[in-house]
């Protein structure tokens, strides 16, 4: 089992625990919680039978999964969603003054209190779900070009001895879906041909399997650029890329900026490829050795590729 902070399993046992009281109350004492309410108490009472065994399965659902929340990501979700779809349907009935008061406090307390708490256990065990399997550890004492001699291109040349040929500018893409990836993509086929007219060989590092590489690439007019995939994420930690905090995906600009990326400049969304919460960075190297670096401090931040693979590398040496 992934790590998580041991809140979680607390958390959703306490949850567990409440969503039986709640439930319990609706199956039991559903009359006097109508009066008290002062509701008229229907001549059916199915329903709110129905509505209170839901409650106490998840909540025997939160207990269990709370040993290993992150098999039982569906069993959160679809919980958050349900308690999400009732308090809303109750706040509306309130507005609309079909319920009282005091029957959208009680659901209030069976709901609503609990979306914040659920929405952070989901965030942190989709973050874990999303983790890439622990894999072997590279060893950063060891000199870059030993260790970029481990991993190789689509087209089988090593990437030390690749950038013994030309200076080499290695982007790390974030995952195929995002709409920043997109947008980096295109604007790397539009620079091209100016980073390469620099002497500078363009190699990408994504997430996705080669296949799915040469796709994404060749749809943006990037076909022939020489790319690597790491599903694992191996090159990614070699090069200090973390997984991001919940501000660098999640935070206002970064909404702000993937409104403008994804629909106003058309970029859009896709299909998740790969740790939704990796970080890109772009980085020029030459003779094994790191000549400069770009470290994204948000999703959504746009380096200068061009800037970057500007080199005093002249080309004679290059070509030697």
């Amino acid at each position: 089992m992934k790590r998580l902070p041991d809140w979680i399993g607390m958390l959703l046992r306490f949850i567990g625990f409440a969503n039986l009281i709640w439930g319990l109350i609706l199956v039991l004492t559903v009359e006097g919680l109508l009066r008290w309410a002062q509701m008229e108490v229907p001549t059916v009472l199915l329903p709110w039978h129905m509505t209170g065994a839901v409650a106490m399965l998840f909540g025997a659902a939160y207990y269990f999964t709370s040993f290993n929340p992150i098999k039982g990501l569906l069993v959160l979700l679809l919980g958050f969603l349900l308690k999400l779809i009732e308090t809303t349907a109750v706040i509306t009935g309130w507005i609309a003054d079909t319920i009282t008061y005091q029957l959208a406090l009680y659901f209030a307390a069976k709901d609503l209190l609990w979306l914040g708490p659920l929405g952070a256990i989901l965030y942190w065990v989709f973050r874990e779900w999303q983790a890439p399997a622990e894999v072997r550890n590279m060893n950063p004492d060891k000199p870059l070009s030993e260790t970029l001699a481990q991993f190789s291109t689509d087209q089988d040349q090593s990437l030390s001895a690749l950038s013994y040929q030309h200076p080499v500018l290695l982007v790390f893409l974030r995952h195929f879906g995002c709409t920043f990836c997109r947008e980096a993509l295109q604007e790397l086929s539009e620079k091209r041909e100016a980073i390469e007219s620099q002497g500078v060989k363009m190699v990408l590092v994504h997430m996705g399997s080669l296949a799915q590489g040469e796709s994404y690439l060749t749809k943006n007019k990037l076909g022939g650029i020489a790319h690597i995939s790491d599903p694992e994420c191996q090159l990614y930690n070699l090069f200090r890329l973390q997984r991001a905090r919940f501000s660098q995906v999640f935070g206002l600009r970064v909404w702000l900026r993937g409104f403008k990326s994804g629909v106003l400049h058309g970029h859009g969304i896709g299909k998740l490829v790969g740790d939704g919460f990796r970080m890109p960075g772009v980085f020029l190297i030459y003779r094994g050795e790191l000549l400069k670096s770009y470290k994204h401090q948000l999703a959504s931040d746009r380096p200068d590729y061009v800037s970057l693979a500007s080199c005093d590398v002249s080309l004679s040496q290059t070509s030697s």
